[in-house]
């Protein structure tokens, strides 16, 4: 899988989703997840939990 960036067509689309499920992440946070992407972490239902409940990684 290639990179992703902030600008890039498949991150605007999730960010986009977020925000129609009246999500918002702030633009620290996207950069933060970005790294976790681009890393080719595991990006698992506990750990976007613990993201949106104590705000960060």
């Amino acid at each position: 899988m290639k990179a992703l960036d902030l600008d890039s067509k498949e991150f605007k689309r999730v960010m986009h989703n977020l925000h129609l499920e009246n999500l918002n992440i702030s633009s620290d946070m996207q950069e933060k997840v970005l790294e976790l992407i681009n890393t080719k972490t595991s990006i698992t239902p506990t750990l976007i939990k613990d993201i949106l409940r104590h705000g960060k990684i």
